[in-house]
């Protein structure tokens, strides 16, 4: 039992210090009007996404790998989309993308960053590990945050609840709401708030 201890001590020492301390750091693009922070530089690759009707449109997609945990931002570009209710419904639509993968859903549920209507999901898979997602809508982007992660990793739901979406000047967007949660006008003095 104690050669197993000195095994493991061992091994903890010879581990590379980012596998032991993830540093985070707030990214930002301001081409697709985010930012979030992520444990490293994300690699950025394009692709398309299918919505639930019509043609696939373009997306992109920002990851990080770190360790057995990975970070993904997909921001998906809904202004070809005609149909308004097609735009409305991106975030149901990929909610339930999400739901039909399998896996124990542990929370899902409507959420909101910024006052900007959204949903999030935590589902464990079949073999432990955490997957973790946000989606936004916002300005005919579709913001998917997804972190798969194994169980008791911390860095998750901080991922999910750095996103800052950002006006077309880089300026972060924040809503005021009435008591009925409709928007009422955008804060444009956002001193303090972090």
């Amino acid at each position: 039992m104690l050669s197993i201890r000195i095994v493991a001590i061992i091994a903890l020492f010879l581990l590379p210090t980012s596998v032991l301390a993830q540093e985070w750091t707030e990214y930002v693009d301001r081409t697709e009007r985010f930012s979030i922070n992520f444990p490293g530089q994300p690699t950025i690759s394009e692709t398309t996404y299918p919505p639930q009707r019509g043609a696939p449109v373009r997306a992109r997609v920002f990851t990080v790998q770190a360790g057995p945990a990975r970070y993904s931002v997909t921001v998906v570009n809904l202004a070809s989309i005609v149909q308004p209710s097609d735009v409305k419904g991106s975030v149901s639509w990929e909610a339930w993308n999400f739901r039909k993968r399998g896996g124990l859903i542990t929370y899902d549920a409507f959420a909101q960053v910024d006052r900007i209507d959204g949903h999030q999901l935590q589902i464990t898979n079949a073999d432990k590990s955490l997957t973790v997602v946000g989606i936004y809508q916002h300005a005919r982007r579709l913001y998917i945050l997804e972190a798969d992660v194994p169980p008791d990793t911390p860095g998750a739901v901080h991922f999910q609840q750095s996103l800052i979406i950002l006006d077309e000047d880089g300026k972060r967007i924040r809503y005021e709401l009435d008591a009925d949660g409709n928007r009422l006008f955008r804060i444009t003095n956002l001193d303090g708030i972090c």
